[in-house]
């Protein structure tokens, strides 16, 4: 793969040596996060997708080179080789960057989180596919806002946004490249075989536990997506709960818990 000079990214280094082009998707994210969360989103689509697009190369997985994002994460071989809350944050990262990727604002709360789940991703390809020492893995920090940064450089932001798209370009031709060599042979590759892909979900659930991904927390996570797009306040009691109290004419006392 080509290489492309990139600004550090604050979160990511650790995933550079093994695979560089995440570092920078994710780099490039964390770059707008103050000044455009909506794009920074956006960003982290193509992060998660791309991510996805490495585990299938990793897991010589078979895949059509005209699958779509959400082809690629539904796919029955996909979900059966790899641990739910895996596939659950992934989904949330689809989730979150389809509607900003269609024109909608986002916003830093949201963005945030989405930065936050795209590192405990990226600790999964590391010490699943690159050989990286969990406990080398610095902890996660939080972005600074970059305003203070271009005054002292004398740059608006107007400039500092240029910049970072025309490196998303450059970023962009390298993608194109890179799958069109990966898809080449990919869908004449076979599906392993059942008692293999179990094997391979199995590994993967080894990753999540040590990385203490929880499958409820991380089906809430994409739960709330999905409630946000639809126009839903998940930080509002009044509209947005767990195990609240409901009628229910089935149960005796008439009322249930959603």
């Amino acid at each position: 793969m080509d290489r492309i000079a990139f600004m550090k990214s604050v979160n990511f280094e650790f995933l550079r040596p093994g695979n560089e082009l995440l570092a920078n998707l994710a780099g490039l994210a964390e770059a707008v996060l103050h000044i455009d969360p909506g794009s920074a989103l956006t960003r982290l689509r193509s992060f998660a997708e791309e991510l996805t697009k490495a585990i299938y190369k990793e897991e010589l997985l078979p895949r059509m080179p005209q699958s779509s994002f959400y082809d690629l994460v539904k796919n029955p071989v996909f979900v059966d080789c790899v641990s739910k809350p895996l596939v659950h944050q992934i989904n949330f990262l689809r989730i979150q960057g389809n509607d900003t990727a269609h024109g909608a604002e986002g916003d830093l709360r949201n963005a945030q989180l989405a930065l936050k789940t795209a590192y405990q991703l990226a600790m999964y390809m590391a010490i699943k596919y690159y050989g990286t020492a969990q406990a080398s893995i610095p902890a996660f920090a939080e972005v600074k806002d970059p305003a203070a940064m271009l005054a002292s450089l004398q740059k608006t932001v107007s400039s500092y946004e240029k910049e970072l798209n025309q490196q998303q370009e450059a970023l962009q031709s390298v993608m194109d490249k890179l799958e069109q060599e990966r898809t080449r042979h990919l869908d004449k590759v076979d599906p392993p075989a059942k008692p293999d892909q179990q094997k391979r979900q199995q590994q993967s659930q080894q990753v999540a536990d040590s990385l203490q991904w929880n499958e409820a927390k991380t089906r809430a996570l994409l739960i709330d997506a999905m409630l946000l797009q639809a126009g839903w306040d998940v930080s509002n009691p009044a509209q947005v709960g767990q195990e609240v109290e409901v009628d229910f004419p089935g149960n005796v006392s008439g009322k249930g818990r959603a």
